[in-house]
This record gives structure tokens, sequence and C-alpha cells, in this order.
């Protein structure tokens, strides 16, 4: 098996220049560096990643930790992110942070006692003053849809109060007056910030908040269904709904085909998506477009920026707004 010396005789260099050449680092001209690579090549060298991490003091590995495996929108995420560490020449290590503090805790330490270069932070439960703490002995980190004061120049943001009064806004605009609110666990801050905005909009055009028309769900299509059947439990009346995530608007649309109800007929319905599963359904359903892959690519490009990566360019811009997109699923009333 051939050794660094071995490579270094061929290609006629010391071995402290193929050290460089394998970890990037110091100062080689790129005649040199092609005759070693040439040389590790001809003698099917593979460097030894453990030697290389204690040479360069990196592991040239970026920790993802997300909320969960499941769902297109995460899948969606960590395919972005994949880019972006590919193109740096690093490997990706995903933890999944599940539901709650503790989980989330435990998937952050077990990605820095990997020895991560950086860290890329789908956070949902851990406190401000939590990641405040964290930050001060962990490796750099990205943010992604969160935003914490003190970490402000980490942070990729998403105006989900005004993305949800955008939304809501077109059934008003409709004529709609009645609308039911599908929306998430109202115990989390991002679930809370799309119901504000749909209270907002009711709240502008001088209609009472009426929290029998609102139901809370996990933004999973059985908690849309759930919530759809759930209201017409009420027997009060409503023309449209506004789902606060697009796997509960399918989950509503079964449950009103159940029902023999029609979108946009009977009722009209409006929708947060990420990963387009609102053109899937029948019909299409309008929507307000959460940018996920766009936030992704941004954030991992500002990680490289942090851990000072050749080649990545300053991000231009680390806070969306959402895209209103607008199909077949809303009705004008007269």
């Amino acid at each position: 098996m051939a050794t660094i010396k071995d490579v270094a005789e061929r290609a006629k260099v010391s071995r402290a220049t193929v050290s460089r050449v394998l970890n990037n680092t110091g100062q080689v001209t790129e005649s040199t560096r092609l005759r070693v690579k040439a040389a590790m090549d001809e003698m099917k060298y593979r460097p030894n990643p453990v030697a290389q991490s204690l040479a360069s003091n990196t592991t040239n590995t970026i920790g993802l930790m997300i909320s969960s495996f499941r769902g297109g929108f995460f899948g969606d995420l960590m395919a972005e992110v994949q880019q972006v560490v590919d193109s740096a020449g690093k490997v990706m290590i995903v933890t999944q942070g599940k539901h709650s503090a503790e989980s989330e805790r435990a998937a952050i330490d077990y990605l820095i006692n990997m020895r991560v270069d950086g860290l890329l932070l789908h956070v949902r439960y851990l406190s401000d003053e939590e990641l405040i703490t964290i930050a001060e002995t962990a490796p750099p980190f990205v943010l992604l849809d969160r935003y914490v004061d003190a970490l402000s120049d980490r942070c990729i943001t998403f105006d989900h109060i005004k993305a949800s009064d955008s939304a809501v806004e077109v059934l008003l605009k409709n004529g709609h007056t009645g609308i039911a609110c599908l929306a998430g666990k109202l115990t989390k801050s991002k679930a809370k910030e799309r119901f504000q905005g749909y209270a907002n909009a009711l709240t502008r055009h001088d209609i009472a908040l009426d929290m029998d028309l609102v139901t809370e769900g996990n933004y999973t299509r059985e908690a849309g269904y759930d919530g759809a059947k759930q209201l017409l439990l009420t027997g009060k009346p409503f023309t449209a709904v506004y789902a606060c995530s697009e796997e509960m608007a399918a989950g509503c649309m079964d449950a009103f085909r159940e029902s023999n109800i029609r979108v946009p007929e009977d009722v009209s319905l409006i929708s947060y998506d990420s990963v387009d599963l609102c053109t899937f359904l029948t019909p299409h359903v309008s929507a307000l477009h959460f940018p996920v892959t766009e936030m992704a690519s941004v954030a991992g490009t500002l990680l490289m920026n942090r851990l000072r990566e050749e080649g990545f360019s300053r991000p231009e811009h680390t806070h969306f707004d959402g895209e209103l997109r607008l199909r077949h699923s809303v009705r004008k009333l007269k």
C-alpha cells in the first residue's frame, strides 16, 4: 500500500507538500498540486481520514439537525444542504431533533462529539438562551428558520406572520368572512406565528376571532382530516379554510370529499406549502409558498462563509418572504 513518502518520491516533492495538497492548506502552486494528484492516482494512494483530521484539525464533516426524517419538507431541505456540502468537499452527518428540547439537545451534542467542522440547525424547541450558551463552545453554526437576536449574524429567517396574513388576505379579498383555520400546535413558536398572521388579517377587517373555527394539529395529513371533521361538527358556518401546512390541506380535502363538500364550490381553501404537494391535489390548491430549498441553500452557504471555505460568496440576503401561488381552490363570493 502506497504511503505519503512514496507519493512524495514519485512527484519529486517533499512529504510536507503532499500533506498540504491533501489537507488543502498552505501555499502550493497549481502545477505542483496537479503533479501530486497525478502521483496519487498512479499509485492508487488513499489518504487516511483520521490522520488527515489530526493534521488539519478538521474532520471535513458538517452536522445537520432537522426535526424529523419524515416528509417532503425535510427531504428537500437535506437534499439542498447536501449539494452545498458536496461542493465544499465535505461529508454531511444528519440527526433528528424529534419533538422535544431534550431530543434536540442530545442530537446537537452527538454532532459536536463527532467533531464536525460546523453545524446547520433546524431548531424548534430549544430556548434562545440555550442556543446562545451552545454558541459559546460549539463549532460554528447557522440557524435555519429561527431568529435569535444575540445570534442574528447566523440566522436564516422567514416572516411567518406576514406570510399567513397574506394568505388569509386572499380569502378576504374574495369576499370570505367565515374563515376557519387548521393551525399547528400553538405551543410551538412557528405555529403561533402562522396563527397570529391569520388573526391579524381578520382583525384588520373587523372580523371577530372565533376559536371554535380553529383547530390544532401536528401538520400531518391525519391532523388536517381530523381538524376538518371537527370544524364540521361545530355546526358553525364557514366558507373558507386556511390550512397551515400542505399536508393538513390534503387531509382537509379528504374529509370534505367524504362529506360531499366541494372545493371551491362549497368551501374555498388556501394553504402554506413548501414542496408543491398542493399542485398534486384536485383542484390545485392556492398556497403561500415557504421557500425551504432556497433557505437551505443560503444557510449552507452562510455556514461555509463562517468556516472560511473558499469558493463561496457571502449570501446577498438571509431573510425570506413568502410567495403567493394562486391556483384553483378559492372561489370569489358575490
